[in-house]
């Protein structure tokens, strides 16, 4: 993708960002007027305008000229291997989210939707919860204290399967039970989760115990437990830091690492959210 700029003086941009996890890239600029050459990608690609507007130049699927101008939230669906160019006269802050197409045929597969899908061409469209997802995994992935692998994948299957739903020609071929995990399954992950509390896990790794796709388990979980794998899986690090915290045998440094925190800082921002003190205060408090 080549992109031209109307004044090559000064840096064409304001700010930048980018976040990339498997099968999925975000990024989002603030940059000056300009225009990118016709092109062909080799993902879909999501287009936000989430201020200025943006002009774009397509050929459909059917060979169709289309020209369309957005702005404001406004969303752009351009499927991989069609051709688009664009430009924009002033200013533009651009929010842009590819997708390899095997992670999401993947994902597609897994929860029980037609394997021969296209998406849907879109031009323009309010739609409020890609630009909350994106800038939130944006957040996530500059945060000093990032929530986790599990956290961002929840975020990526929600917005794949809000994809598939509202803009594919997807159809399900079968929907899943409606109901909770069994006793087993529930006690398999759990056993998981506590011998793995020091793993930065993944809603894929926690979902194949389980037996489930990714969507489905998250689904089955929260019915079950009336939580989130992510919520759980921080309650239940916050619990064994209380347990570690408690025997006065580890530093607290050590004991944020083997409770899957990143440092000790994450730990103790953590903690404090949960329980109101800080690690050393609860240990004074809990030894005094």
């Amino acid at each position: 993708m080549q992109i031209e700029w109307k004044s090559e003086k000064v840096s064409p941009y304001f700010f930048k960002q980018s976040g990339s996890w498997p099968g999925v890239h975000v990024h989002r600029a603030h940059v000056m007027p300009g225009r990118v050459l016709e092109h062909t990608n080799f993902f879909h690609d999501i287009n936000v305008a989430i201020s200025g507007s943006l002009t774009t130049e397509k050929f459909s699927a059917v060979g169709k000229h289309v020209v369309a101008k957005g702005g404001g939230g406004d969303v752009c669906i351009t499927p991989a291997g069609q051709l688009i160019s664009a430009r924009w006269e002033e200013p533009l802050d651009n929010m842009g989210i590819s997708l390899d197409p095997q992670f999401v045929a993947q994902a597609a597969a897994d929860n029980h939707f037609s394997s021969d899908f296209e998406f849907v061409e879109v031009y323009k469209g309010d739609d409020r919860l890609i630009p909350q997802i994106g800038l939130t995994l944006l957040a996530e992935s500059e945060s000093e204290s990032p929530s986790g692998r599990l956290f961002s994948d929840s975020l990526i299957q929600t917005l794949i399967l809000h994809l598939l739903r509202n803009y594919s020609t997807a159809a399900v071929k079968q929907e899943a039970a409606n109901g909770g995990l069994s006793g087993y399954k529930l006690r398999r992950i759990r056993e998981f989760i506590a011998a793995n509390l020091e793993e930065d896990l993944s809603l894929s790794e926690i979902s194949a115990v389980a037996e489930l796709s990714q969507f489905h388990f998250a689904r089955a979980f929260r019915k079950t437990t009336g939580q989130t794998p992510q919520q759980f899986l921080m309650q239940q690090r916050i619990e064994r830091a209380k347990e570690l915290l408690a025997r006065n045998e580890l530093p607290i440094v050590e004991i944020s690492l083997r409770t899957g925190f990143k440092n000790q800082s994450h730990f103790t921002t953590r903690f404090r959210k949960f329980t109101k003190l800080t690690p050393k205060t609860w240990r004074d408090l809990k030894l005094a």
